[in-house]
């Protein structure tokens, strides 16, 4: 399906909203955390929920988004309840509920077990970081994962991200991403707002921070949506002092959302 770019201009919102009909049905969080980070984005929500911490403090990733985000080939059976994965050079394979997996045919014991959420396999990804050296480190000042290969950052999202950002010279690292909430406006679209802190250690000016979501909707509505043209976002971000929080709200279609992802910097130009 050939790809098209949603321009989020205020003028052509309720016109956009319109032409495409009674929203699907859409079931994403009121509020939630962030966990997982790769690369320069920020990972906000995999369909059909978020990255999470289970009760043995492991991050857990949806089976799909290996595959959709990070360049796996992944297979499941409702049946067996078993999935395959092939990804980093390596054959996985997992069963809900089990702390025996398989790597290239070799049994690994993990600390956790899969688990079912929303219809949906969801994998620890610490199996992924023990057993197939991808590279990754914790950030304690940011408290999310994040996985440093650049070589898994394939996915549709981050391509379009990238083919659509007018604002190459930045600076990582400049927020933490606390949190995000997303509230329904009630005419077929829904308010994302990301809160976030400034780490810089100092005052970061006025227009000179950039926190920009974009969000990648299932085959039934086709696309993505961002706005190339208010990025840095319009109007500009107000200055932020040592420590002090931000919060950044923008308008996306209520549709199936597949996936929502985020940068958070300085601009260095």
């Amino acid at each position: 399906m050939k790809r098209y770019f949603i321009v989020l201009l205020s003028a052509l919102l309720f016109l956009t909203f319109i032409q495409v009909g009674n929203a699907a049905t859409v079931s994403l969080p009121d509020k939630s955390k962030v966990f997982l980070k790769a690369g320069k984005f920020y990972i906000l929500y995999t369909k059909p929920a978020p990255p999470f911490v289970d009760e043995n403090n492991r991050l857990l990733v949806p089976l799909r988004a290996f595959e959709d985000l990070f360049g796996g080939d992944v297979s499941y059976s409702a049946t067996t309840k078993t999935a395959q994965l092939s990804w980093l050079g390596h054959e996985f394979a997992f069963v809900i509920g089990s702390k025996s997996a398989q790597m290239d045919g070799q049994e690994v014991v993990m600390d956790t077990t899969p688990a079912l959420k929303n219809g949906a396999m969801f994998l620890p990804i610490r199996i992924f970081l023990d057993q197939a050296n991808l590279e990754s480190h914790w950030d304690d000042k940011e408290n999310v994962l994040i996985l440093d290969d650049d070589k898994i950052l394939t996915g549709e999202p981050f391509k379009n991200f990238d083919g659509n950002d007018l604002s190459s010279e930045n600076e990582d690292g400049a927020f933490r991403i606390n949190d995000y909430t997303i509230k329904s406006n009630g005419n077929g679209t829904f308010k994302l707002t990301i809160n976030a802190t400034n780490i810089t250690g100092e005052t970061i000016p006025e227009g000179k921070a950039d926190i920009h979501p974009l969000v990648s909707f299932g085959a039934s509505y086709g696309g993505f949506a961002t706005d190339s043209y208010s990025r840095p976002v319009y109007p500009a971000i107000k200055e932020i002092a040592e420590n002090g929080t931000v919060s950044v709200s923008q308008n996306f279609p209520l549709k199936e959302v597949d996936y929502i992802i985020t940068v958070a910097r300085l601009f260095t130009e």
